[in-house]
């Protein structure tokens, strides 16, 4: 039994050396954030501005970025979104890996392409289920000095469209 046990946690050090702590991959988008933007009209409710703060830290030794994604509730934003992703490096592929919640039971997973970072953008792409309906899902990043941009799509019927997007600032 012990060298059993023992053999797990041998199994899951290595497994977890595969994954970069704190990685540089994944940095820019660490730290506390105050967002602006435009939620797109779609069948949740008509086009209106958004006011968000984001709140990014390492977490379980350094290997996964916990990002927290709070909208402000106004009288055009009624339902703001929550949602929380978990983001990690994966030394193996050189891929970045992301799964998402949010506050109406929606989830999605993604990856990055291997460089995750072309030049100051990243994108992530993968699928999601909001609302019970599963589509693809795309989150492009571009990052700068003291700021980070955001653009969120999905496919649909008619091909890929906006979401939403969003100006963060430190």
């Amino acid at each position: 039994m012990k060298t059993r046990i023992l053999g797990i946690v041998v199994c899951l050090l290595v497994a977890a050396s595969g994954f970069a702590a704190g990685n540089p991959n994944l940095q820019p988008l660490a730290g506390m954030w105050k967002c602006t933007g435009i939620a797109y009209a779609s069948d949740m409710g008509p086009e209106h501005a958004t006011s968000a703060t984001v709140n990014s830290v390492w977490i379980m030794g350094g290997k996964w970025l916990r990002v927290d994604y709070k909208e402000t509730k106004s009288a055009k934003n009624p339902h703001p979104i929550e949602a929380e992703l978990l983001m990690t490096y994966n030394e193996g592929t050189k891929k970045v890996a992301s799964g998402c919640i949010d506050n109406m039971g929606g989830y999605c997973t993604e990856e990055s392409m291997n460089p995750p970072w072309t030049g100051d953008k990243m994108v992530l792409s993968g699928n999601g289920d909001f609302g019970g309906q599963m589509m693809k899902v795309r989150d492009t990043f571009t990052k700068g000095p003291g700021w980070i941009k955001h653009m969120g799509e999905m496919e649909g019927p008619k091909g890929w469209m906006k979401v939403s997007e969003e100006t963060c600032k430190k």
